[in-house]
């Protein structure tokens, strides 16, 4: 019985950290989606909500240049690495306007690689 306990409370403690770490992950692509919409794109908004950070491997390199080419050509992107990409979700107000676009960016978090209005 005593063994069933530690076993218990082991699976708790490994549960709560996972929830921890993917808490902190969620909170860090907020973070990069909001740099990256004032130093990139120059805009002051006011966040009402954020997606559930997800991951996709439906985006290939040609989608990725033709969301690029639809943005203002000054601003700098990251990288992909790899074939997965990260993405949130952000709806924001922009003066009396709501709007909501989509940010993928790699899997480490440090940039955006490609966004798309939606």
């Amino acid at each position: 019985m005593e063994g069933m306990m530690k076993k218990g409370s082991l699976l708790t403690v490994a549960l709560a950290l996972l929830l921890c770490a993917s808490c902190g992950r969620q909170q860090q692509a907020k973070s990069v989606v909001k740099d990256f919409m004032s130093q990139q794109l120059h805009k002051d908004v006011r966040y009402l909500d954020f997606s559930d950070l997800d991951s996709t491997r439906a985006i290939g390199d040609s989608l990725i240049m033709v969301l690029r080419q639809r943005t203002a050509q000054d601003i700098v992107y990251q990288e992909r690495t790899g074939h997965t990409l990260l993405f949130l979700r952000a709806n924001y107000l922009e003066g009396s306007d709501t709007l909501s676009a989509t940010f993928y960016m790699d899997t480490q978090l440090t940039g955006v690689v490609a966004f798309k209005h939606n």
